[in-house]
């Protein structure tokens, strides 16, 4: 059976496991793809040569070669570093809500942490890099949607299951809930930053405007009296 090629991303990882043989080798392949970040965002994929890449990093050509072995290589142990960095991000939280003394509480904490983590300058970098590049690198695009955008969803959606169990609301679908609660903080902070390539930020006031209003509206929705609402017919 003819083997197909590896794609990006494996040889990526292949070039990256062979590269970091030790902590010191590890923080250097950290910088070169955290100033490599800062270069794709500017310049896009297209735009940006290894002679930048390396610039950038401070390290000759050769070396960049023997971590990644091209631009492409670089490009997906960029976006495979930050999958690898999510798990379950609100994880800590749990405890806190569990000991939360009101709905509102709870909610906000979590309305606070999500937005604003997802709202970090370089969180929005990443996220426009890998959909401005998802045409060109679909399995990259993938990665990150699977390992990151979706493993952030579960993770509010169990903490939303703590607030249910709890009684504090009324979640009968915590992975739907957690969809509706990351459009009405993120719809708009973010399009503005996606649409504007950064050029028009979203001030701290307006964020926060659009926490304020999102946990009242999540509030409403999910409050533990549905629970009791007769049906009409």
């Amino acid at each position: 059976m003819e083997r197909k090629p590896a794609s990006a991303a494996a040889r990526a990882a292949s070039h990256v496991a062979a590269s970091a043989t030790s902590p010191v080798a590890q923080e250097k392949l950290d910088r070169m793809l955290a100033s490599a970040l800062e270069v794709f965002v500017a310049n896009g994929y297209v735009g940006t040569s290894t002679d930048q890449l390396a610039a950038a990093a401070a390290v000759s050509k050769q070396t960049l070669y023997r971590a990644f072995g091209d631009k492409k290589g670089v490009f997906a142990a960029l976006i495979r570093a930050e999958c690898d960095k999510i798990h379950d991000p609100f994880a800590p939280l749990v405890d806190d809500l569990r000991s939360a003394a009101t709905a509102e509480e709870a909610v906000r904490q979590l309305a606070e942490q999500f937005a604003r983590s997802i709202m970090a300058s370089r969180i929005q970098k990443l996220r426009r890099l890998v959909i401005a590049e998802a045409a060109r690198f679909p399995e990259l695009g993938t990665l990150y949607w699977e390992r990151g955008f979706l493993r952030m969803l579960a993770s509010v959606a169990r903490c939303l299951a703590v607030l249910d169990e709890r009684g504090l609301l009324a979640v009968p679908a915590p992975e739907l809930a957690a969809q509706q609660f990351a459009g009405m903080l993120l719809w708009i902070p973010s399009n503005q930053v996606m649409f504007t390539g950064g050029t028009v930020p979203v001030q701290d006031d307006d964020l926060q405007r659009v926490i304020d209003a999102g946990v009242a509206a999540f509030l409403l929705a999910y409050e533990p009296r549905s629970r009791s609402r007769p049906r009409t017919s």
